[in-house]
C-alpha cells in the first residue's frame, strides 16, 4: 500500500501550478487517471501471481499425499478388481466344460462340481474380492442407512392399550385413553364403588400400519367391557346434563317421557294449540351403563316426579309491600303475582298475611306452550299546535283521535297454570291509528301565587305517586267519617314542602272551598280524582293539565285543619275510596 501511495503522489507531482486553463487541467487529469489505474493494475496482477505461486507451494505436500493416496489405494485395487475380472471371464469357458463333464456323468454332480468351482474361485481371487469389498463395503452401508432412515420417516407408530391384562386395541397417544377414562368416569353412577379406570395401563409402541386405531368414546366403551356383569347395555337419561337413570329400552323411556307431557294437568291432547315440552333440557344417550342404575319405567318415572323443591312462604312484615317482598326472594313482582293470585290486581299486603314465594317444584318440569291469536288496540298518538294568542291554560282539539287495530299470533308459556312467558309470532295491522291534534296556547299565565303555570302532559299513567315526596308518614288515615290521608308528623315538618300530583291530569277545581282550605282537584282517567287540601299556596289554575309528580301547590294549614298536612283524597266515579288501594307511603313511580 506504500508503494501505491507513493506511485499516486509521483503522478499528481507532474500537474504544474502553472496550467491555468480547463483544457489542460482536463488533459492532465486524463493522463493521471490512467496512469493511476494503469500501476493499480499491474500491481494487483503481480500480487495474484505471487499469491498463487505461495498456495502451490503450500499446498504441495497436502496434493502429493491426495495423489499418492489415489493411485495406491483406489486406482491399485481398481485394477487389481479389473485383472479379476478378467480372469473371472476367461474361467468362465473352463467351468463350463467341466460341468458340461460332469453331467454327462450323473445329472446330479452338478450341484457339487458349482460348489467346488465357488471354492476355488474365492482361493484364487481372494485379493480382488477383498478390494471390491473395501470399495463397495462403504457405499453399500451408505445406501443401507439411507434407505432405513428414508423407510422409518415414513412410518407412522401407535400405542397398543394392555387393559387389566386384555389388549383392547390400538390408540393413537395417550391423551385419547385420558379423555377415554374421564367418559367412562362420568358416565357411571358409581353408588357402590364398584367400578374404577386404571390411571395407568400398559402401553407398547407399534407400527400403525393397516391398523384402525381407537377414539376415546369407541375406548370407553371398550373399558367398560371389561366391567363384565356389573355394565348393561342401555339407554342413559340426562337433565341439564346430570345423569339421571338408564332403561334397556329407548322406546320404553321415550314412553315414560312422553306419558309426564300427557299428565299436566293444563295438557289436553284434543287442543290442537297446545304443545308440551320439557323446561330442563333432556339428552338420551345409547351405550354402557352400571347395571345398578338400570330402573324400570315405573321406577324412572317416580324419579323424574320426585320433588327436586319444595315449597315455601313468606309472612308478611309491618312496612312489607309487593316490591320488597319480591326483591328479598330475588324474584320480581309479576313473578310473586303468578305464584299468589289473589294479588294479581292488587298491592294491598296485610300484616300476617302468608305469600308463596317458591312453589314445589319436580325434577322433570313440563310446559305448556298455547298458540292464540287475539286483537290488540294501537294507541294513537297526539300532535300539538301552538297557537301564540292564546294562553298555555287553553286548548282545543282539532282532530280526534282514533285507535287503530291489529291481529297478534303470540306463543304463551305456562308452567303449573302460571305464564311465564309471551313470544309474539307474528302482528298483522287491521286498522291504522289516527293521530290526535289538539292546538294549545303559549302565552304565559300566572297562578293564584303569581309564579308562571307550567302546563303538563296529562297522561295518567295509572299508577299513582305518593303525593308528599318530603314525608312518607300519616297523622290520620283512612276510617270513618275521615275518608282521606292527613300525611304529616314526619322527621321534618311539611309547612311550605310541595305537594305533588300522584297521576297526571287535568285540573278541575284551584281555589278556596271553605273548610278544606286552599284545594286543587285533579281529574284523572278511568273514572278517577284525586283531591289535595289545606294547602298554603296553589301552582296551578283551573283548566291546566298537569303531569305526574308535577308541584301543584305548597303544604300549609288552611281551611278547617290543626296544623301543616296535606289532606289527601281518591275519588271513583265520585266516591271517595280508600286511598292506600292506589298509593304506597313513600313509592313514588318516575
Amino acid at each position: 500500500m506504500k508503494k501505491i501511495q507513493t506511485k499516486i503522489q509521483q503522478l499528481f507531482a507532474h500537474i504544474k501550478p502553472c496550467c491555468t486553463s480547463f483544457a489542460q487541467k482536463a488533459a492532465i487529469a486524463r493522463e493521471a487517471a490512467y496512469r493511476f489505474h494503469y500501476t493499480v493494475g499491474a500491481y494487483v496482477i503481480r500480487l495474484a501471481r505471487r499469491s498463487w505461486r505461495r498456495f502451490c507451494a503450500w499446498s504441495a505436500p497436502a496434493r502429493r499425499r491426495v495423489k499418492l493416496f489415489w493411485h495406491r489405494t483406489v486406482l491399485r485395487r481398481v485394477r487389481r478388481v479389473k485383472r479379476g475380472w478378467n480372469g473371472i471371464r476367461a474361467a468362465f469357458p473352463v467351468a463350463a466344460r467341466e460341468l458340461a463333464a460332469a453331467t454327462k456323468e450323473r445329472k446330479l454332480a452338478v450341484f457339487p462340481c458349482l460348489w467346488q468351482l465357488f471354492l476355488r474361485g474365492v482361493r484364487r481371487y481372494r485379493e480382488e474380492l477383498n478390494a471390491v469389498w473395501r470399495l463397495a463395503g462403504p457405499v453399500a452401508g451408505v445406501l443401507a442407512l439411507v434407505v432405513t432412515l428414508a423407510a422409518w420417516s415414513g412410518t407412522e407408530f401407535c400405542l397398543e392399550l394392555t387393559y387389566r391384562g386384555a389388549s383392547l386395541g390400538y390408540i393413537d397417544s395417550a391423551t385419547v385413553y385420558n379423555s377415554a377414562a374421564g367418559l367412562a368416569t362420568n358416565r357411571v353412577v358409581n353408588v357402590d364403588n364398584s367400578f374404577s379406570v386404571e390411571a395407568s395401563p400398559k402401553l407398547t409402541i407399534a407400527i400403525k400400519g393397516a391398523r384402525e386405531t381407537l377414539s376415546d368414546s369407541e375406548l370407553c366403551d371398550e373399558i367398560l367391557r371389561t366391567a363384565g356383569d356389573s355394565i348393561a347395555e342401555a339407554v342413559g337419561l340426562y337433565v341439564d346434563g346430570k345423569f339421571i337413570a338408564s332403561m334397556e329400552s329407548k322406546t320404553e323411556l321415550n314412553a315414560v317421557l312422553d306419558g309426564l307431557k300427557r299428565k299436566d294437568a293444563n295438557y289436553d291432547q284434543n287442543d290442537t294449540t297446545l304443545r308440551a315440552e320439557f323446561v330442563q333440557k333432556v339428552e338420551t344417550v345409547e351405550g354402557l351403563f352400571p347395571a345398578s342404575s338400570v330402573k324400570g319405567a315405573s321406577a324412572m318415572e317416580d324419579a323424574l316426579t320426585a320433588e327436586a323443591v319444595v315449597m315455601k312462604t313468606y309472612a308478611v312484615q309491618a312496612g312489607d309491600t309487593l316490591s320488597t317482598i319480591a326483591v328479598r326472594n330475588n324474584m320480581t313482582t309479576s313473578e310473586l303475582r303468578a305464584m299468589n293470585p289473589a294479588f294479581a290486581n292488587t298491592d294491598i299486603v296485610r300484616v300476617g298475611d302468608e305469600l308463596i314465594v317458591q312453589k314445589p317444584q319436580t325434577l322433570l318440569q313440563v310446559k305448556i306452550i298455547k298458540t292464540i291469536q287475539y286483537t290488540e288496540k294501537i294507541d294513537y298518538k297526539t300532535v300539538y299546535k301552538n297557537n301564540t294568542s292564546k294562553p298555555v291554560t287553553w286548548s282545543v282539539v282539532k282532530t280526534y283521535g282514533r285507535e287503530g287495530s291489529q291481529d297478534i299470533v303470540a306463543e304463551i308459556t305456562y308452567i303449573d297454570g302460571a305464564e311465564t312467558g309471551r313470544k309474539i309470532v307474528s302482528k298483522t295491522v287491521t286498522k291504522q291509528p289516527v293521530d290526535k291534534v289538539v292546538e294549545r296556547g303559549t302565552q304565559p299565565v300566572s297562578g293564584p301565587d303569581g309564579s308562571q303555570v307550567v302546563v303538563g302532559d296529562g297522561v295518567s299513567k295509572g299508577k299513582m305517586s305518593w303525593p308528599v315526596p318530603i314525608c312518607s308518614n300519616m297523622s290520620r288515615g283512612w276510617k270513618a267519617g275521615h275518608y282521606a290521608l292527613d300525611i304529616a308528623n314526619g322527621p321534618v315538618t311539611v309547612r311550605n314542602k310541595p305537594a305533588c300530583a300522584a297521576d297526571g291530569g287535568k285540573v278541575t277545581f284551584a281555589g278556596w272551598n271553605g273548610a278544606y282550605g286552599y284545594c286543587v282537584k285533579i281529574q284523572h282517567a278511568n273514572g278517577l280524582a284525586t283531591l289535595y287540601a289545606h294547602l298554603n299556596s296553589i301552582k296551578v289554575v283551573n283548566g291546566q293539565t298537569v303531569s305526574r309528580n308535577q308541584v301543584i301547590g305548597l303544604i300549609g294549614s288552611t281551611g278547617r285543619s290543626t296544623g301543616p298536612h296535606l289532606h289527601f283524597e281518591v275519588l271513583k266515579n265520585g266516591s271517595r275510596v280508600n286511598p292506600l288501594y292506589y298509593v304506597t307511603p313513600g313509592k313514588i313511580y318516575y
